[in-house]
């Protein structure tokens, strides 16, 4: 197993050193959208263009459509910069970004077509409920769902849904559907402790006419793409949630140890940089958040090697990749919750680190990350039996061999 996860091909070293170059280039000014974005709870326009200038949203993307089609290690970095400019603009691209491997499950000219008609800019949501009703050339659908992060920006988003023919349920496996977003109706309001600008409202809509070419079977293989292509939705939803965390610890310890540089306010008082206790936590809290990013690298490398060679993922690769992505949230919050404590009146007040760290307790509340699941984590590092496997975050015998 290699520890340090990097592009294994002169083209792609060169792909990931030129996006992080443009990133790089637009920082400054993606950063002043951060305000705004939160205000608005929506990305600015302006937000939305520099992610496309730098090309950020195209990572998973596969090749033949114009991405970038890179391996998981290979795009960690670029999600967690993203995420360490602001909170709400990093979440928001990681969705646009897992959107372009969602697209890998549909054939070439559907999604030739798709990519054609605009900026490959797609939701995915699956806190809900759909049904699919066959119809002449597709589905009609139905449904509401909730946590539609970065929709309000998306062309399509992939929603699930239960198929119906002739009134009765088809079995199989789960099918996700390309939903235009010009037939959603949004909710109201998103209110919430942090995250705001990521606009996750909830949404509806009724009776949409999707094409039986926009439908995605993704836990089948994927029809396009390379070997990155192989680790599937269960890989896509656990990265995404990293590159945040990563992300935005990043952030909130560079926030804290400037405040911590500044000059004291008060006559005779000293900077927290030089109070002994300070340091201590400083560098303990630095250790924990290296140590966890170093798990996740170690991790994605693994499973970048196991990509490479043609292969889906192992049981304890993916058990690996839950139990680090829940650490490293879990560290996420306790970096936060110390910043905000140790922060006084510039963590108080509204600003810069404040909104990070609301980000951060927004991101650390996802299901996905609910330290419950190291329970199923734990029993599979102990000898699961086995029949069980991975299905999204559930962990349980393979449906029939009970």
């Amino acid at each position: 197993m290699s520890l340090i996860s990097e592009p294994q091909t002169l083209e792609s070293t060169q792909s990931v050193a030129q996006t992080m170059r443009k990133l790089e280039s637009v920082a400054t000014a993606l950063a002043a959208e951060a305000a705004e974005t939160e205000a608005q709870q929506k990305l600015t326009d302006r937000a939305i263009e520099l992610l496309i200038e730098a090309g950020v949203t195209r990572v998973f993307l596969p090749k033949e459509l114009g991405g970038m089609g890179l391996f998981p290690g290979e795009a960690l970095p670029i999600l967690d910069r993203v995420a360490r400019i602001d909170g709400s603009i990093g979440w928001v691209n990681t969705i646009f970004a897992a959107g372009g491997h969602m697209i890998d499950y549909l054939e070439y000219e559907p999604a030739r077509e798709i990519i054609d008609s605009g900026e490959p800019l797609f939701g995915a949501v699956s806190n809900g409920a759909a049904t699919a009703v066959a119809v002449d050339g597709g589905w009609s659908l139905t449904g509401s769902y909730r946590y539609a992060s970065g929709s309000k920006h998306a062309r399509f988003i992939f929603t699930p849904a239960q198929k119906l023919v002739d009134g009765e349920p088809v079995q199989g496996p789960p099918a996700m559907f390309a939903v235009p977003t010009s037939e959603i109706s949004y909710g109201e309001g998103w209110d919430t402790i942090g995250l705001r600008g990521t606009g996750s409202v909830d949404f509806t809509f009724t009776d949409v006419f999707v094409p039986a070419a926009h439908e995605a079977v993704v836990l089948g293989a994927p029809i396009l793409g390379g070997d990155e292509a192989l680790g599937g939705v269960g890989l896509l939803i656990p990265l995404m949630h990293l590159g945040f965390a990563t992300g935005i610890t990043r952030r909130i310890l560079d926030d804290a140890a400037a405040n911590a540089n500044r000059p004291p306010s008060r006559p005779g008082a000293k900077r927290q940089a030089d109070n002994d206790r300070f340091r201590i936590e400083y560098a303990q809290l630095e250790m924990k958040a290296r140590a966890a990013r170093a798990l996740v690298t170690e991790v994605l490398a693994d499973i970048d090697d196991t990509l490479r060679e043609g292969c889906g993922l192992s049981r304890e690769q993916t058990s690996m990749l839950m139990g680090a992505n829940i650490h490293t949230h879990d560290i996420a919050r306790e970096v936060a919750e110390w910043a905000y404590r140790r922060g006084g009146g510039t963590t108080l007040r509204a600003g810069d680190a404040q909104r990070a760290i609301r980000d951060a307790l927004a991101g650390v509340q996802h299901f996905i990350v609910d330290d419950s699941h190291m329970s199923n984590v734990g029993w599979d590092l102990l000898g699961a039996p086995d029949n069980y496997i991975w299905m999204g975050p559930t962990f349980g015998p393979i449906p029939g061999t009970e």
